[in-house]
């Protein structure tokens, strides 16, 4: 079996221009994909500032999904490419617009069909970039329900607190939410009592 080297295209100034089709799928983002476009726009530009090959991108012509076109030169070579978005903003959004109990439903869902398959163990046996961003939305969600959990019981506890107070009333000890008694006058105090009070006074 022979195989032939590939040609330098710096040496070989009749070589066709590479031509390729690429296929964009979009993050888990609902951004609309003209972001994308600007995105690539300029990160190409900087690319292309500092590698020192031109670029250009312009409208995609014809049917089809939304995308753009890109010609280059890089090492003398002509380059162009035609690249599609696919999009799924739609679906996206509608998974977003489920409500806080379905995401947390999806996570359930998503967690076992890794675990049972297998493929959580093997994912993990990856290099670190895939596994934490695998694990990232997971652990961000197990948070935020932690929080949500302790911010509660925080509440309850404030809540429950306030309420005893109340029910204590100011005299305390239990007494079902009553006062203490009204302050009336000694005993023996009544008018006779009055009587032998300022006849004591008058002598």
């Amino acid at each position: 079996m022979t195989t032939s080297a590939i040609p330098d295209p710096t040496h070989c100034p009749d070589v066709p221009a590479f031509r390729r089709r690429v296929f964009y799928i979009p993050g888990y983002d609902p951004i609309p994909p003209r972001r994308y476009r600007e995105l690539y726009r300029t990160e190409s530009a900087a690319q292309a500032a500092l590698s020192g090959y031109r670029i250009a991108l312009q409208a995609k012509t014809g049917e089809g999904p939304y995308g753009w076109q890109v010609t280059a030169r890089i090492e003398g070579v002509e380059v162009r490419a035609e690249v599609d978005v696919l999009v799924w903003s739609d679906i996206v959004r509608g998974s977003m617009d489920a409500g806080i109990a379905a995401t947390y439903v999806q996570l359930v869902r998503t967690s076992w069909a890794y675990i049972g398959s297998g493929a959580l163990f093997r994912l993990m046996r990856l290099r670190k970039g895939p596994v934490i961003a695998a694990l990232y939305p997971i652990v961000v969600l197990l948070v935020q329900l932690l929080l949500a959990m302790a911010a509660g019981v925080v509440v309850m506890v404030l809540v429950f607190r306030g309420l005893g107070g109340v029910g204590a009333g100011p005299g305390g000890g239990g007494g079902g939410g009553r006062g203490p008694p009204a302050a009336g006058p000694p005993a023996g105090a009544g008018r006779g009592g009055r009587a032998r009070g300022w006849g004591c006074g008058g002598g």
